[in-house]
């Protein structure tokens, strides 16, 4: 990542009292931000008002002198290119794959899911993403995410326009994956929003394991199968493609239908059902996202700070998952001994606000040593207060859920 000039220093204000006059006369100089604090500041999950946040990042580094007004730190932050944020991302992936990693019969193991996300009440964002609701006035983005569901890290996010189609933004996830340094055995798991015969004919050239649940009138002979594993011929543009489907009833009666090129003869009914059911966090990772991270509470009203935004929350997540996955064995060891009726793990509700602050704390300290000690306080706290691990929970789905979880013509950032 390339640092230009604009992001080495920012202009902020800077109260000065004239003792020599004998009165309160403040006045302004000039000084520069350093581009981590900028990005610190951005990574510390403050979802107030943007000028209560920055009087409480000043006052947290020990700088309380200091004054920066909502107005020079929006102008500031358009200096920040939002790949910046997009490459934190993409390091903070990086790095899990280089060490030991949970994996499924050796596949590394992926679910594609899109969702809304709801974007400020802004005319330029409407016109670049355009909008949702009662004449299509509602600012919206179509986001994407490629999903590691054992090892809980987001490996590829994109937000696009709102009439982006989710299998076109799947594509890019699968050309992202097989440009991955760690690429090696790869399964993708999607829903029944994905099956085409281009996606599924790319996903044979590449290389990549897939599972897709596919709905009625995908294929006509695939409806007449019975409940079981069959193999079966597509075709698809001249191409004839080998797949499995697998038909299996559900405990409510209906009849759900996964075709997939994984051909393990070990692998029956009940397998392919579990693995399906194994896509179901990235579900709970979009709600993360929302809820705990509150990624559509923007701070700004920009393009570029919708993307800085929506990538520094890809981030958090990810490192928040990391240290979770590092404190995992500890939780582990501390309830050994309880008679618990279920397994118990990290809080990541917990862990958010053990984040905020500590982290940006831990990331701007110089010390080496200081800097280890700050970061081994974190997961040293995640234990505390885990949540207990319910198998084969499920959840009506809402068909009528709230549209937005903040109303941003009342927004406190933005």
């Amino acid at each position: 990542m390339e640092i230009t000039e604009g992001h080495r220093g920012l202009i902020f204000s800077v109260p000065y009292k004239d003792r020599s006059k004998k009165r309160a006369e403040d006045f302004t100089r000039e000084r520069k931000m350093p581009f981590a604090h900028l990005v610190c500041f951005m990574l510390n999950m403050l979802k107030q008002s943007t000028q209560t946040g920055l009087d409480h990042f000043f006052d947290l580094i020990g700088r309380k002198s200091l004054h920066m007004s909502q107005q020079a730190f929006s102008e500031a932050r358009q200096k920040l290119k939002w790949e910046a944020c997009r490459e934190l991302m993409d390091a903070s992936v990086s790095d899990v794959y280089k060490g030991g990693y949970s994996t499924w019969h050796g596949y590394r193991v992926w679910a594609i899911d899109g969702s809304t996300i709801q974007l400020p009440s802004d005319p330029e964002l409407l016109k670049a993403f355009g909008g949702v609701g009662r004449g299509g006035k509602a600012a919206a983005g179509q986001s994407s995410c490629l999903y590691d569901i054992l090892n809980d890290i987001i490996g590829d996010a994109l937000l696009e326009p709102i009439s982006t189609d989710e299998r076109a933004l799947c594509l890019r996830h699968l050309k992202h994956l097989c440009g991955m340094e760690s690429f090696e055995k790869e399964l993708v798991i999607m829903d029944r929003g994905y099956p085409s015969g281009e996606l599924i004919e790319e996903f044979i050239k590449s290389g990549v394991r897939f599972l897709m649940r596919v709905r009625r009138k995908f294929n006509l002979d695939i409806d007449k199968m019975p409940i079981g594993v069959h193999r079966y011929t597509l075709a698809v543009d001249g191409t004839q493609i080998s797949v499995r489907v697998v038909k299996l009833l559900l405990p409510s009666g209906e009849t759900e239908t996964l075709i997939t090129n994984v051909f393990d003869k070990r692998m029956g009914i009940n397998a392919f059902k579990a693995l399906y059911f194994k896509r179901w966090p990235i579900e709970t990772k979009y709600g993360e996202l929302k809820h705990k991270l509150e990624i559509e509470n923007f701070s700004g009203r920009t393009e570029e700070a919708i993307y800085q935004d929506f990538y520094i929350a890809a981030y958090l997540s990810n490192m928040i998952a990391i240290a979770a996955n590092e404190t995992q064995p500890i939780l582990d060891d501390i309830r050994e001994d309880s008679n618990n009726t279920y397994e118990y793990k990290v809080n990541k509700s917990h862990a958010v606000g053990v984040f905020k602050d500590r982290f940006i704390m831990a990331l701007l300290e110089d010390n080496n040593r200081k800097r280890a000690r700050s970061a081994y306080r974190i997961l040293q706290l995640l234990p505390y207060h885990p949540t207990p691990i319910r198998p084969d929970r499920s959840t009506t789905r809402n068909h009528c859920p709230r549209k937005a979880n903040f109303h941003f013509n009342q927004k406190s950032n933005c």
